[in-house]
């Protein structure tokens, strides 16, 4: 692979160098193309092309890690140091999960400021440097903090937490997503439950009720909990902690779940990314639909860990059962899905990736149309 190609794997994969070597080895010969996104030339990346003239690439990002450790820590120093200085009154709410978070974190965000100066964080920019980048540019007059926070290993939530100090805490889902960084789901739990143990006596801690059994085992700082079993309860009790008067109308996040009309044909738009929970509610959002022809354009899921292959079955299982077509996206889940589909009465299409669909989909088209975008990977997975 040229090095550029292999700049950008890098850059796909967050430098880290455990994943650029298993993709290397588990895909030998392959180059990953610059086709959805293309390689971001920031500084890191062009010292990494230049010393990797040098030396290989992932050689050259382990020398540097220190030296990107330093500077990382001195962001979050900056942001720490500002938040004390500036923001000491701020009420940072921060959201986690298996999924949900940035559909949650939007909706929070229409609600609380109809009352109150808010800033949320941007897009997924969802780490410990993102928070701490968003902050540096956190306006002044802000008085609520709404935090998207992600993980991709046990301790990342909690690192967040010390740095925004969170009142409030939503954990929205508890699910396989990143099961292969995690290992186990009680990895997971454990890691999303960093946050409830983050939350002061005096703070508000609301979390799905399937939880209930389990939150026995961990010691609790936290008095008041609220369960929901549907997101629409989460906003009632901000709205109702806040002492906010309506809720604002449903709020869409882009790329989940988002419905438009073109004349005959639906779209469904959920290609940000898919979990198996969320991928069951859009095929359920495909069959409410009415139309002539159900069609489901997927690479499948991702990150599952050992249940990547039965889970992608599962849902293509379901799936047979409600489309008259499936267009299976690359070859990452594509014997997975196909797996799933083996006794379906749907017609299946094979893909290599998502721009074939412009030619593919109107030629399906008889009729009226509804058809689900579902989950959308990386050019890494292609």
């Amino acid at each position: 692979m040229k090095l550029k190609n292999l700049l950008y794997l890098a850059q796909l994969e967050e430098y880290d160098v455990t994943r650029i070597n298993k993709w290397l080895k588990d895909n030998p010969g392959r180059t990953v193309i610059e086709n959805k996104k293309q390689l971001v030339w920031t500084p890191k990346a062009k010292l990494i092309f230049f010393l990797s003239h040098l030396l290989p690439l992932t050689l050259v990002i382990q020398l540097l890690r220190p030296f990107d450790f330093i500077f990382k820590y001195f962001l979050v120093f900056l942001a720490l140091i500002k938040l004390k200085l500036f923001h000491s009154k701020l009420t940072t709410i921060v959201i986690t999960g298996s999924w949900g978070k940035t559909t949650t974190k939007d909706m929070l965000f229409e609600i609380t400021k109809t009352k109150y100066k808010t800033t949320k964080t941007q897009e997924n920019f969802n780490t410990l440097i993102g928070i701490s980048q968003a902050i540096l540019k956190l306006p002044s007059k802000t008085e609520v903090f709404i935090c998207e926070a992600g993980a991709y290993q046990p301790g990342d939530i909690r690192q967040i937490c010390w740095l925004v100090k969170p009142t409030i805490g939503v954990i929205t889902a508890i699910g396989p997503m990143h099961l292969e960084r995690f290992g186990t789901l009680q990895n997971i739990l454990r890691t999303k439950m960093e946050l409830a143990q983050s939350l002061p006596a005096n703070g508000l801690l609301l979390l799905p009720q399937t939880l209930e059994p389990q939150i026995q085992h961990f010691p609790l700082k936290v008095k008041n909990i609220s369960y929901f079993t549907q997101p629409q309860q989460i906003y009632q009790t901000i709205t109702k902690h806040f002492n906010i008067s309506n809720l604002p109308l449903d709020i869409s996040s882009p790329h989940r779940l988002q419905i438009t009309q073109s004349g005959p044909i639906t779209i469904i738009d959920d290609s940000y990314n898919s979990n198996p929970e969320g991928f069951k509610i859009a095929l359920e959002k495909l069959k409410s639909i009415k139309s002539d022809q159900k069609i489901l354009v997927t690479p499948g899921m991702i990150e599952l860990g050992s249940m990547q292959f039965s889970e992608n079955a599962r849902l293509a299982k379901l799936a047979g059962n409600i489309c008259n077509h499936i267009i299976i996206v690359g070859q990452t889940n594509q014997e997975a899905l196909l797996s799933g589909l083996k006794n379906s009465s749907a017609q299946i299409h094979t893909i290599k990736n998502l721009s074939e669909t412009d030619r593919l989909l109107p030629s399906l088209y008889q009729g009226t149309a509804t058809v689900l975008f579902e989950n959308d990977l990386g050019d890494q997975y292609l």
